[in-house]
């Protein structure tokens, strides 16, 4: 069969593929790309035609929110319009859809099918992470992508057998798969997620997270992948040296309508000192609103303090800034205390 150029997009099995089909099937393709616990700050990176030779390796951390990325390339000389999708399945060799297609995941923004754009020789990939917390049931597990135009959406869905499967795959260039090793650690005490909906106004805020009754020497990462003006929001300490403390983007300009899930996870130290034996431990994400002088809630508000030098904050005309809270999710664990 004569190599053709395939007309949608290609999610490569391997580095060596140049958008033809047929292709061998392969189980590591370089355009499923895992960052870990933490999304990429910025994914433009990895529509980079210098970088299209990377595949970033990275493992799967069990009981943590992980976050995963896909990517591929417009061939074609005309543009495309599709969305992305991915799907994780337990290790079986032959990766029949009756296997993983009920197992699809979503993003930050709890999209299912992410949108793409992607000009002609462009490289597009998702900018909106595809979040999953793998549970402990296997050593590893296989990803599978597939980037679908209106004419080229999932190739095998339906089939079931092998000839079936191997044409497939051989012929449509849109779908690839990567088996991904397990990390097991030490599992957080405390892994949760908290939606964020900016609902139909923009404003500036700070997204503030406040610990309270934390032992010292904690551990935790606060993430949300969803892009902010090009960036992901995402902060982690390994050895907190305080009971009661805050962390916060501030000064954010939240556009209408911007939605995106944050996790959460923390695991607890072992110095106790300075907590009240009946005080109880919390976590509390906050969405505050930043105010100058000329703002019609103003009054309404209280001294804003720089939550990383303790002073207080200036707005650009000179005068003191102040906050008011719009909202808030708190997770308290009333369960942990020290053993």
């Amino acid at each position: 069969m004569a190599q053709e150029t395939w007309p949608g997009i290609v999610v490569r099995c391997t580095g060596g593929e140049d958008g033809t089909t047929p292709r061998s099937a392969s189980s590591q393709s370089p355009d499923i790309l895992i960052s870990g616990t933490e999304p990429y700050e910025d994914p433009a990176f990895l529509t980079d035609p210098a970088n299209y030779g990377e595949s970033y390796p990275n493992s799967l951390y069990i009981g943590l929110p992980n976050y995963l990325y896909v990517r591929g390339k417009n061939y074609t000389d005309a543009p495309l319009d599709g969305h992305w999708n991915l799907f994780y399945a337990e290790p079986n060799i032959l990766l029949y859809p009756y296997l993983w297609e009920e197992n699809q995941l979503r993003t930050s923004l709890g999209d299912m099918n992410p949108p793409f754009s992607i000009e002609p020789g462009a490289i597009g990939a998702s900018t909106d992470p595809f979040t999953w917390v793998p549970p402990d049931v296997s050593d590893h597990y296989c990803l599978v992508a597939v980037a679908a135009t209106p004419d080229h959406g999932n190739p095998v869905s339906g089939v079931n057998n092998i000839n079936s499967l191997a044409e497939v795959l051989s012929t449509n260039a849109n779908i690839a798969q990567r088996n991904v090793q397990m990390i097991r650690g030490n599992v957080p005490q405390v892994v949760s997620k908290a939606r964020f909906d900016q609902g139909a106004e923009g404003a500036l805020v700070d997204l503030a997270v406040v610990f309270n009754n934390m032992p010292k020497g904690s551990s935790y990462t606060v993430s949300s992948g969803t892009p902010l003006d090009g960036k992901a929001l995402s902060h982690s300490d390994s050895n907190t040296q305080d009971n009661n403390f805050k962390y916060a983007w501030t000064d954010l300009y939240i556009p209408a309508q911007w939605v995106t899930m944050f996790n959460y996870t923390m695991t607890f130290g072992s110095d106790w000192s300075g907590i009240p034996p009946d005080a109880i431990p919390s976590i509390e994400i906050r969405s505050e609103v930043v105010m100058d002088q000329s703002h019609p809630l103003y009054e309404l508000g209280v001294e804003a303090v720089d939550p990383a030098t303790g002073k207080a904050r200036v707005s650009a005309r000179g005068g003191p800034v102040r906050i008011i809270t719009a909202g808030s999710v708190k997770t308290i664990m009333p369960d942990v205390g020290p053993s």
